[in-house]
């Protein structure tokens, strides 16, 4: 009898340490960054990552899958195994918007993907070669108007916040604008530097950092008020460019059934290692506004972008 018992007792303890290994993650980690290296969003997977990995006590490695506006990174997380060993940090754009507009996309915000924390919001910005005439936008539209051939504007991405920029000034000027997209910030931003594009939208960060460096000239930002980061450059909501009163998020995700521990243990690294006040420091010195969430608050987050970018329709020429 008593042989029984300790078999069954062994078995119990077998059965409930199996349980607990499945709810471990897979080592190492993998973060897909679905742009190219340099850009805004690859910089804070590479300040993240390692620190996400000690505070799982795993091995955390970045993998950029550029291309297609986010698209071949985001899809590559959709068809991994929900195991916890694969997630992906990107903007809402690549996870929302671009599968709205690119049915081919293949994959669905709220059918593939579970979303275990945000990082930040960020706006953004319209900017011109210094080598431009263009002082503010609407001296950008009255050029534009006398050479139609300066009607460009390079994007990091198809759709979503980029092409509103677009039909905003398109709409508000009667001036024909044409989009020219780029595989991330990394690669557009040396066309437009040199002056072979006439403008180009990016996202706050590079386009901070790229104006103090004395590179471009911001001349619009997006959202309801103005950055602190960049107090003279007037919203398009300000200058009348309406429907651009909206930004951004970075955040993480995983593919859909990733078990309910997993995605908790995940999110509650994230949130301990968005408490670090160096991290924090950090962050603020990239030009993205700290927005850490709990998984509650990541799902209501998605939902809200995924219900703004449908109704919208991306709002595209």
């Amino acid at each position: 009898m008593l042989k029984k018992r300790t078999f069954v007792a062994g078995a119990v303890a077998a059965f409930l340490m199996a349980g607990a290994a499945a709810q471990d993650f897979k080592n190492p980690i993998r973060i897909v960054i679905p742009f190219a290296p340099g850009g805004a969003t690859d910089a804070l997977g590479r300040l993240l990552g390692p620190r996400l990995g000690k505070e799982l006590s795993q091995t955390v490695i970045i993998d950029n899958k550029p291309g297609a506006s986010g698209q071949i990174g985001t899809a590559a997380v959709k068809a991994a195994p929900p195991d916890g060993a694969t997630f992906l940090l990107a903007l809402d754009h690549s996870v929302v918007v671009v599968p709205l507009i690119t049915p081919t996309a293949g994959y669905d915000a709220m059918k593939d993907f579970v979303p275990v924390g945000q990082v930040a919001h960020f706006q953004w910005t319209f900017a011109v070669p210094m080598s431009s005439p263009a002082k503010t936008l609407p001296e950008f539209v009255e050029f534009v108007r006398r050479e139609p051939q300066n009607g460009n504007y390079g994007v990091p991405l198809i759709g979503g916040v980029p092409d509103i920029i677009g039909a905003a000034i398109t709409r508000k000027a009667n001036v024909k604008m044409e989009a020219i997209a780029f595989g991330g910030s990394a690669q557009m931003m040396p066309q437009l530097i040199g002056g072979q594009l006439a403008s180009g939208v990016t996202g706050e960060p590079e386009g901070v950092t790229m104006s103090r460096g004395g590179k471009v000239r911001i001349l619009a930002i997006s959202g309801g008020k103005r950055s602190a980061l960049l107090p003279s450059v007037p919203t398009f909501e300000e200058l009348g460019f309406t429907g651009v009163n909206v930004n951004s998020f970075n955040a993480f995700f995983a593919p859909k059934g990733l078990p309910r521990p997993l995605a908790e243990k995940f999110n509650a690294a994230l949130r301990t290692v968005l408490n670090d006040p160096e991290v924090q420091a950090r962050i603020k010195d990239m030009s993205l506004e700290l927005a850490p969430t709990d998984l509650d608050q990541s799902a209501s987050e998605l939902a809200k972008s995924y219900a703004f970018w449908r109704e919208a329709g991306t709002q595209r020429k």
